[in-house]
């Protein structure tokens, strides 16, 4: 079926990251330092992320696409505490160094399960900080 779908300009996007809050569905992430559409069936074509790319890198175009699919990619639920997190991601190998939220931050690098283990992980340490999350397992060069 033909259905509005948004398409990311490699060439223009800068990786900051600034499009994937406004994305409700999930169907973004940023892989190797650019934003990527991770699934067709995630995106609504509404283009809630047009105007939060700073490089005009997301458009909208009509095409072959499966159906929309009204239910959320792998995000987190909203919890009764206000989450402290100024950017996502947070995995040490998905970051770009250059991203903005890194100019002039704060950085709290913790390990992967430091925010399972303390209860006031946000509140106490990551008010006001960007993070990264570094996790053996995930980011080991093989």
């Amino acid at each position: 079926m033909k259905r509005n779908i948004i398409r990311i300009d490699e060439e223009k996007c800068n990786g900051c990251g600034l499009c994937l809050p406004n994305c409700q569905e999930g169907a973004l992430q940023l892989i190797d330092g650019k934003a990527r559409l991770v699934s067709d069936l995630f995106c609504d074509g509404l283009g809630a992320c047009l105007g939060h790319c700073p490089e005009g890198a997301i458009t909208i175009e009509e095409r072959e696409a499966e159906s929309y699919k009204q239910e959320k990619a792998n995000v987190p639920e909203k919890a009764d505490t206000p989450s402290e997190l100024r950017q996502w991601p947070v995995q040490l190998h998905l970051l770009n160094p250059q991203a903005s939220y890194f100019k002039d931050a704060d950085v709290v690098l913790a390990a992967d399960c430091v925010a399972f283990a303390m209860g006031n992980f946000h509140a106490t340490y990551l008010k006001g900080k960007s993070l990264a999350i570094a996790c053996p397992k995930l980011d080991t060069n093989k």
